[in-house]
């Protein structure tokens, strides 16, 4: 789904920043932010990416 948003000055200086410090463009920036404010607001739960060579402890 693509959505538009209308942010203001500080959000956008801000938005910039962030996707300076993580190295993304802005669509996938605000998209990071989306998603970790979601998950941290538990509204999202994370996805837990187990590969074949990931150590697990115990047995199910």
């Amino acid at each position: 789904m693509k959505i538009t948003i209308t942010l203001s000055t500080a959000e956008r200086i801000a938005l910039r920043r962030f996707a300076a410090m993580t190295g993304k463009d802005l669509d996938d920036a605000a998209h990071l932010a989306l998603r970790e404010y979601l998950i941290s607001s538990s509204d999202l739960e994370p996805e837990y990416d187990l590969g074949e060579d990931t150590e697990t402890a115990g047995s199910a």
